[in-house]
């Protein structure tokens, strides 16, 4: 029996050795399952020996299950040399493998299944099986596509070359130059030999060195018992010049973002991936916390909790669209004041998560702020701030906003609550209005659409209002305004001083991207200031038309309406010419009419 044995699998050898026919047939009946099928279309050669070298051409696999994409791989040339004596140690030993030209088509559905799966999950999924081992592995112009239905991201990628080497007691080495996204994509890595990674008593060694685009990522560490539940010893440090360049690689949407670098320590427990005690920098802000991501879910889950100690509200220009930047660039490059910069709303559906931003120390040139806590969440394509808070002195502003991502466009609800703001903090530049008391709360609710600020707020609907009472203003500021010149001058000589504010309303009805003023109103001791007028969110034009009436008599006051048009950033200021005549007291001066603040307030507010 055991020559009939011998005879038969000799003669099989040589079947296989010279029937191109036989090869095919038995490399693709050894392979196939009900899913899975392999399809060697091309010619195939095999040199046989103590190390016999397979050659396949022109290979497709498939996945039955999947009426599209037609492959899950294609190959354009496979050499495969395998070790005949350590196959009677027991040991599948690769001394060579060379892929030329493979091509990858990988799609993930909406039920969450991966075409690359040929078979349902393991009975136990975290013990894993000693893999094949390769002595050398080379890939050479290879390319991959990958869509997933659920997030709706199609990614895609080169392999210029790919190299790899270790054995049984050498260290595993693979460098690979390519690219991703149309980004370069260079990674090198290097881990312990095949024996080390079969060690249940000794951590496994890892080390790898990534770049991506202008991102550069090092993992360095250990894991402990790699083959069965792994359990990672790492130190994670990755810089870059945008954080938002992650996302191909992380999947979390990110904002713009200025250079960054940080550096932690990453490990894993269960499903959940956990980086923590991380130090970083981003721009001029410093960067603590914990970043929890579970990659098994449906959808991607994070859980990041951040703090600053030093936070520059400029590294958080890129959440509204602007460029992180410390140069000034208040304004863009057309000289408008809102940026037009697009926000990508597609990848807002690539993740569910939440995180939360807190600083007490916060960089802000125009105006001084404290106590920034900023919390934002991901819920299956809707991004919402719940809220952002930050100080002003005393003051609060509240802000929260949905956004419900649709392709790559938005509806956008937005709110601003301001509470007890002081007015001299919010416009330091005057050296008068410093002298201003008082403080001022509003709101500001608004619903729009579009991929930037800009489009949003061009196409917004809602309402504003801003309301002072209880407070004092600089008594010049309020002349000038009347074009009082006979008092203003009195003050300019003697000194200014405070009158007080009995109430200041400004009511906006915001249309189709304008907003139109319904009550515009200062009411003091000496004047009543009435104006109207409107301000575009389209072209960032606007005007205001101010008509002061004083309570008073001055032998040089020009009873007129003074105009302020023009752009935001370009105001013009003017005054009906003939208002320069007007120096007699007009006939209808006396008492102005009783003004009722609070029921004005009331109507602004309701």
């Amino acid at each position: 029996m055991l020559l009939i044995g011998l005879f038969a699998f000799g003669s099989m050898l040589l079947i296989f050795a010279y029937s191109d026919n036989a090869r095919i047939w038995f490399i693709e009946n050894s392979v196939n399952t009900q899913k899975l099928k392999l399809d060697i279309k091309g010619k195939t050669i095999f040199e046989y020996g103590w190390q016999p070298e397979l050659t396949l051409r022109n290979i497709s696999i498939k996945n039955t299950a999947w009426p599209s994409p037609e492959n899950v791989a294609q190959i354009d040339k496979l050499t495969l040399q395998i070790s005949i004596s350590k196959l009677f140690h027991g040991e599948i030993f690769i001394n060579d493998l060379s892929i030329s030209k493979p091509e990858l088509f990988l799609l993930k559905n909406k039920k969450n299944d991966a075409n690359w799966r040929f078979s349902g999950p393991k009975a136990d999924s975290s013990a894993l099986e000693l893999p094949v081992i390769f002595e050398n592995l080379h890939i050479i112009s290879g390319i991959f596509h990958y869509y997933d239905e659920i997030r709706d991201m199609n990614f895609e990628g080169n392999i210029d070359s790919l190299i790899g080497s270790g054995g049984w007691q050498l260290p595993i080495i693979i460098e690979s130059k390519g690219n991703y996204q149309h980004k370069t994509l260079n990674i090198q890595a290097a881990a312990g030999s095949y024996a080390e990674l079969g060690s249940e008593n000794n951590p496994y060694p890892i080390k790898l060195n990534m770049v991506f685009g202008q991102t550069e990522i090092a993992i360095l560490g250990t894991v402990i018992h790699p083959l069965q539940a792994p359990d990672p010893k790492l130190k994670l440090s990755f810089t870059g010049a945008d954080i938002a360049e992650l996302f191909p690689l992380i999947g979390i949407p990110l904002p713009p973002s200025s250079a960054y670098k940080i550096t932690g320590d990453l490990s894993r427990q269960d499903s959940t991936w956990r980086f923590d005690h991380f130090n970083g920098e981003i721009g001029h802000s410093d960067l603590q916390g914990t970043v929890l991501i579970n990659p098994t879910l449906e959808l991607l889950y994070f859980d990041m909790d951040l703090f600053a100690k030093t936070l520059d509200l400029a590294d958080l220009s890129g959440f509204i669209g602007g460029e992180p930047s410390h140069t000034d660039q208040s304004v863009t490059e057309d000289n408008t004041l809102i940026p037009e910069r697009h926000f990508d709303f597609k990848q807002i559906h690539a993740a569910n998560g939440k995180a939360r931003l807190r600083a007490t120390n916060i960089i802000n040139k125009e105006i001084p702020l404290t106590n920034f806590d900023g919390q934002i969440s991901l819920n299956n394509g809707v991004l919402k701030f719940e809220p952002v808070m930050f100080g002003i002195d005393d003051g609060r502003v509240n802000l929260w906003m949905s956004a419900y991502g649709s392709q790559n466009t938005a509806d956008v609800d937005i709110q601003i609550n301001v509470i007890d703001l002081p007015l001299s903090k919010l416009i330091r530049e005057v050296k008068d209005i410093q002298k201003t008391l008082g403080k001022i709360n509003g709101k500001l609710k608004i619903k729009g659409s579009g991929n930037s600020l800009k489009a949003i707020l061009s196409s917004s609907n809602g309402e504003a209002y801003l309301v002072q009472h209880d407070g004092k203003i600089s008594a010049l500021i309020v002349e000038l305004i009347g074009l009082d010149i006979f008092h203003a001058l009195g003050y300019y000589i003697s000194g200014d001083t405070q009158i007080p504010i009995l109430c200041a309303i400004v009511d906006v009805d915001i249309k189709d991207g304008i907003g139109q003023l319904k009550t515009l109103l200062l009411n003091t001791k000496d004047s009543v200031v009435h104006g109207n007028g409107y301000l575009s969110f389209k072209n960032e034009t606007f005007e205001v038309a101010i008509t002061p009436y004083p309570r008073d008599f001055s032998p040089l006051t020009l009873r007129s309406t003074l105009n302020v048009s023009g752009t935001i950033l370009k105001p013009k200021f003017s005054i009906d010419p003939l208002s320069t005549l007007m120096l007699l007291p007009p006939i209808d001066i006396g008492e102005v009419e009783n003004i009722d603040c609070q029921k004005m307030i009331r109507q602004a507010t309701d």
